[in-house]
């Protein structure tokens, strides 16, 4: 994989954060309204609603940042060397 390509997947991933932190929330939101809605309070349906959307937003947020944090070493066994590197690469495989 080239080097370019390889940095281009990593700034992308991070772009992508908070997006998969709002999709999250949201399905966080239907499943926990979902589940209030076998409460009789609406003080009750809202905070089971807010607060699933809380915890699966943060949830899945803490998973995306982990595996994240980890694509650059994943990425760097795919990766081609630098040029100023070939040489040691080429060496070392013999």
């Amino acid at each position: 994989m080239p080097r370019w390509l390889a940095h281009l997947l990593v700034v992308i991933g991070w772009l992508l954060t908070p997006v998969w932190a709002w999709g999250a929330s949201h399905l966080g939101l239907w499943l926990g309204a979902l589940v209030a809605l076998r409460f009789t309070s609406p003080l009750a349906m809202l905070l089971i609603a807010g607060l699933s959307a809380l915890a699966l937003g943060f949830v899945v947020l803490l998973i995306w940042v982990r595996f994240m944090r980890r694509l650059p070493h994943l990425l760097s066994h795919h990766m081609a060397p630098r040029p100023s590197e070939e040489h040691t690469a080429i060496a070392a495989a013999d």
